[in-house]
This record gives structure tokens, sequence and C-alpha cells, in this order.
């Protein structure tokens, strides 16, 4: 279920808007950070959020932080981290390569950009030495932290 909910919202990074408009939902409270996500998808999916929209590489791995913090932060369940973290490196490394749109190209962002897949890397290393549910939580906070930089000093739109 959870993996199906990261492909999901790997998916919908890519998708491409329908024809027909959508109902539209009321706005989601601030402290309701999975209906913001979901309106956030919905806005990039109808071209709403163009400035998110034009890093791709940083929404996906967006999806896959969401997928893999909110259930460790929520649920103290670490199970989608341990099985996720080597696509996390992954997209890391791509978030790392790519081109940032140019407002994040500040040097405190470009800075984060680099740091990511150092911060994503310390977290594939507890996951390989099997490291206990808590160190492990620790560090994907961290993680997340680091993420938020990026993602906030980018102006992607999402408030955690």
């Amino acid at each position: 279920m959870r993996l199906r909910f990261a492909l999901a919202a790997l998916a919908a990074c890519s998708i491409s808007a329908p024809a027909f408009a959508q109902p539209t939902q009321p706005p989601a409270k601030k402290d309701d950070h999975a209906a913001m996500h979901a309106e956030h998808m919905k806005q990039m999916q109808h071209g709403k959020d163009a400035k998110a929209n034009a890093w791709k590489e940083l929404d996906a791995y967006h999806g896959l932080m969401m997928a893999t913090w909110h259930p460790a932060k929520d649920k103290n369940d670490m199970a989608p981290t341990r099985g996720m973290i080597g696509n996390m490196v992954t997209s890391a490394k791509a978030v790392a390569t790519s081109k940032a749109p140019t407002a994040c190209q500040k040097p405190e962002l470009q800075k984060a950009q680099a740091g990511l897949v150092g911060e994503t890397e310390k977290v594939a290393a507890l996951v390989a030495s099997k490291a206990d549910d808590t160190a492990l939580k620790t560090a994907m906070k961290a993680l997340h932290d680091a993420f938020e930089v990026l993602e906030e000093g980018c102006n992607t739109g999402m408030k955690h």
C-alpha cells in the first residue's frame, strides 16, 4: 500500500491535466499537511503552480520524502524509509546534478542542493547498518529539515 502511494505521488508529478475541469476543494488548514500536499499536487497537475512544477527532480524527491518522512513522523513507521532509501539516494543525486530554476540559484540554495545527497546517504548508511528506529527517525528528521531549506527557499508553494 505504501509503495503504491509513493508511486502514485511520483506519477502525479508527471501526469498532464485532463481536458475537463476538476471540482475545487476548500483550501487546506495550515496544520493539515496531507491535505496541503493533495492541494499542491492538484495545482501542479492543472498548471497553477509553475514554480514548483519547474523543477521536476525536486518534485520527484518531494514525493519520496512525503512517502517516507510522514509515516515516520506520524506513526513511527520506518518501513517506508527502509524500503525506499535507495530510490531517495538516486533521486537526491538527480536533484544535485539538475539545473535549478532561476529563482533557486542562490548560494544558500545551491549549498542545500549539493548537500541533499550527503544527508540522504547518511540515512542510507543507517538503513544498511540496520540501525534502530529511533536513530533512523532522528536522521530522517535531519534530512527532512535539510530538504525543507531547499524546498521553501525555492518557494515551491508547499509548506510543511
